[in-house]
């Protein structure tokens, strides 16, 4: 609860960016955390969530947009059934943002395309005793987010939001299906002038 307060509180009392971007800026560095849900068919029914991260670079191209890049981690869906079993899911996609102002704060969504790879780390299948190898699969994807961000000091501006990923063709044994995963996350993003 106490965590939720000072949320709260630190959110409510943060000034909002009448122009995020600026003139001046030559670009914003960020760092954000997630909780990354498995949603619809297949990947949702048979792995469970994963803590994610990811760092980006932002170059603002004028005071409500930019085009930046996102490399991202996710740490291991767990199988709900073959306890060994978790894949984890690095990307890398370039996107571009737009953010507007309404009134005490201001709103922004980004959309993405990039590589996706699956990494699968070698694991034995706690009912058949088959053993896998480590295996890689890159795949193409997507993503796009939306949330709130809000001023915390001079360079430095807070987000919250939510992202959605889309993976094609992403996992899947003997049908190969996609993965949708839908992240909850915050970021700190870095102004540099």
């Amino acid at each position: 609860m106490k965590k939720i307060i000072f949320a709260s509180i630190v959110l409510l009392s943060a000034q909002s960016l009448n122009a995020l971007y600026t003139i001046n800026d030559r670009y914003l560095v960020g760092f954000s955390l997630g909780y990354s849900m498995p949603k619809g068919g297949t990947w949702a029914k048979q792995y469970k969530e994963a803590m994610s991260f990811s760092l980006n670079v932002e170059k603002p191209r004028n005071e409500e947009h930019a085009v930046g890049i996102e490399i991202g981690y996710d740490f291991g869906h767990k199988h709900k059934i073959i306890t060994n079993c978790r894949p984890r899911i690095l990307y890398i996609s370039p996107y571009f943002k737009e953010i507007k102002n309404f009134k005490n704060v201001d709103l922004f969504a980004s959309l993405g395309v990039g590589l996706y790879h699956r990494w699968t780390p070698a694991y034995t299948d706690n009912f058949t005793g088959v053993k896998y190898s480590t295996s890689w699969s890159g795949k193409l994807g997507a993503n796009f987010a939306f949330g709130a961000v809000y001023a915390v000091g001079n360079n430095f501006s807070l987000s919250g939001g939510l992202k959605l990923h889309y993976i094609r063709h992403f996992i899947g044994t003997p049908a190969i299906t996609s993965a949708t995963n839908l992240t909850p996350f915050l970021m700190i993003q870095k102004r540099f002038e």
